[in-house]
């Protein structure tokens, strides 16, 4: 079973985002806890977090409900904490579960399945010199258009970049950003649009430098990604049980 004391880390904490209700992808219970070719979802990212010889200990935040009666099949070792209204809560409860001598925190959104042991340790090197993220460049013509739908203008790609998770950061960022939070400086709905840490880290004027993504490294949201991901597992490009 998931532990539920208090952590004991050393150096590097994973905090795993899996608290949403997953809306958007339309089955009766979230993504994060739907069979992925023989695990959930979620299980996939816990399991290579907690296999990693850089992480020292890895936080699974939960919606209140799910928390109060953590999935069995969740590692020995793992600790679970009841997440917030919003991400940033979320993310704020799994830092604050996190033992005091942790100096970098990764961040990863547990509907990421496929992160691989490389990405994770380019994050971590990257984060020992600030917060990163990873990223892949963006290969598809984009276009900016008006409310109507017409075209306004095509936007250069190349210094475009889809973002990923894990991200890292010093703990002592993430305590900043989150500080300021609960002061209020955010308003509601600045909170429900803040889709990852990177963006708050934006909005205080600190550097965030990226690292090479990977473009296995997809998140659940709809069925389709689902389908997509499970026909990675059945033809190899993803080894079963990564």
């Amino acid at each position: 079973m998931p532990a539920a004391g208090p952590a004991a880390a050393r150096g590097v904490g994973a905090v795993v985002v899996a608290a949403g209700q997953g809306h958007r992808f339309g089955a009766s219970r979230p993504k994060q806890f739907v069979d992925l070719c023989g695990m959930p979802v979620l299980a996939w990212s816990v399991r290579t977090l907690m296999n990693h010889p850089d992480v020292d200990r890895v936080v699974v935040v939960l919606s209140p409900p799910r928390a109060a009666s953590p999935p069995a099949w969740l590692p020995e070792g793992v600790l679970v904490v009841p997440g917030g209204v919003f991400r940033a809560d979320s993310v704020r409860a799994g830092v604050e579960a996190l033992a005091g001598d942790v100096e970098t925190v990764l961040v990863h959104d547990g509907a990421r399945p496929f992160v691989s042991a490389e990405l994770v340790s380019r994050v971590v090197d990257g984060a020992r010199n600030g917060p990163v993220v990873p990223a892949i460049a963006v290969e598809d013509t984009v276009k900016r258009v008006d409310e109507g739908g017409w075209i306004e203008e095509t936007v250069p790609r190349d210094r475009l970049r889809r973002v990923q998770t894990p991200q890292g950061f010093p703990v002592a960022v993430l305590n900043r950003t989150h500080a300021l939070d609960d002061a209020g400086a955010w308003e509601a709905q600045d909170a429900a649009a803040m889709t990852d840490d990177a963006l708050l880290c934006e909005r205080l004027g600190i550097d965030v430098s990226t690292v090479e993504g990977d473009p296995a490294n997809l998140k659940i949201t709809t069925a389709r990604d689902l389908a997509l991901a499970r026909a990675m597992v059945e033809t190899g490009l993803i080894a079963a049980g990564n």
